[in-house]
């Protein structure tokens, strides 16, 4: 009888090994949505962070005072959620990018900035008391009608630094990459 150390003589055994080896891997490895995503929020200006969660989305930064965020919706490039937000959406098999609203114009030009700190900013920014079409109450994601679990993220570009010639009028911010949120849609 042989010993069972010696692998060498038990091709069976390698075969097995290496399968298990080769399903780990592969299960471990993330997804290209997943890596697409890792590489978007390493793009993120240093100490902001946007979180998205299902009633809205939450803008914060380490220091006070360093960043600002536009919160006028749609009256200026910056804020321009056709050109200026967009959603990345995955349904585990294919990857697509879309506007987070169809082509809306610009209604030119206004802005309200707001200055970033450790408490969140939700956006929409309330301006106002009830909502307008102008300053709707919530973001909307449009998700395929087809039942099914999809993974999202925003990268938007309404966030100026303090001093930066930049202006929401005529330029877009730095990009900012949102957290994953998991939906299903039924």
């Amino acid at each position: 009888m042989k010993p069972l150390w010696r692998l060498k003589d038990r091709p069976l055994l390698w075969l097995f090994v290496g399968i298990f080896l080769l399903m780990c891997v592969t299960a471990c490895s993330p997804s290209k949505f997943e890596q697409q995503h890792k590489e978007a929020v390493l793009q993120n200006p240093p100490g902001i962070e946007l979180e998205i969660r299902t009633n809205g989305e939450f803008y914060t930064a380490r220091w006070s005072g360093a960043w600002r965020i536009e919160v006028l919706e749609g009256m200026n490039v910056a804020s321009n959620p056709t050109a200026s937000d967009v959603i990345h959406v995955t349904d585990g098999t294919a990857l697509w990018d879309q506007p987070r609203r169809p082509w809306v114009g610009i209604v030119c030009c206004d802005s309200r900035w707001i200055w970033l700190d450790q408490e969140p900013v939700r956006i929409p920014y309330k301006l106002s008391p009830t909502p307008t079409a102008s300053q709707p109450q919530w973001q909307t994601l449009h998700l395929p009608d087809k039942p099914g679990k999809y993974r999202v993220y925003v990268t938007t570009h309404r966030v100026f630094a303090r001093g930066s010639d930049k202006n929401p009028f005529n330029d877009k911010g730095f990009a900012v990459s949102s957290n994953i949120l998991d939906l299903l849609v039924k």
